[in-house]
């Protein structure tokens, strides 16, 4: 799954590089973080619910970025939800 997540997240970047961050990036990479986010509360939710918080509220300012068409942003903030989560799991590989 880590190697699928990395994929998107490469084509994403590429993508970015050649034409600028578009929509469908931002909506892509963010759902790479709600998956993340999403399998972190199964995980988490009962031994350190309070750890969630912050890859919460940054996923979403991603939303809110998204939505104000700021798609850079977005994609930004998307890729550090996903770096908060897997500290909580001891990776820090993105």
């Amino acid at each position: 799954m880590s190697t699928t997540i990395l994929s998107v997240l490469a084509l994403v970047a590429l993508t970015s590089i050649t034409t600028g961050p578009s929509a469908d990036d931002a909506i892509v990479a963010i759902r790479v973080a709600q998956r993340e986010v999403f399998e972190a509360k199964r995980v988490y939710r009962e031994s350190a619910p309070s750890a969630l918080k912050n890859p919460e509220a940054t996923l979403k300012l991603a939303s809110e970025a998204l939505q104000e068409k700021r798609y850079e942003e977005a994609i930004l903030a998307a890729r550090q939800a996903i770096r908060l989560v897997r500290k909580l799991g001891g990776k820090d590989s993105l």
